[in-house]
């Protein structure tokens, strides 16, 4: 299985922007998400063109799988 977790927020110019996190871990919890999203907020490290990260709107973790065939 592949998971993904996708969290969106709010810059300073008031609209939404989204980061996905290829490869996350199976189990993270509501919590743990919120607090990565808190921690992104307060290092202020990702900068859109509205502005920085102010506040978080919401978060998911999506589970892919995948099925490989072997064809000849």
């Amino acid at each position: 299985m592949d998971y993904t977790l996708s969290m969106t927020f709010v810059n300073a110019a008031g609209d939404k922007v989204s980061i996905s996190v290829t490869g996350a871990k199976a189990g993270i919890t509501q919590t743990e998400a919120s607090a990565l999203m808190d921690t992104i907020i307060s290092k202020d490290v990702f900068l859109s063109n509205g502005g920085s990260l102010t506040a978080k709107y919401a978060a998911q973790l999506t589970e892919r799988a995948v099925t490989k065939f072997t064809v000849q």
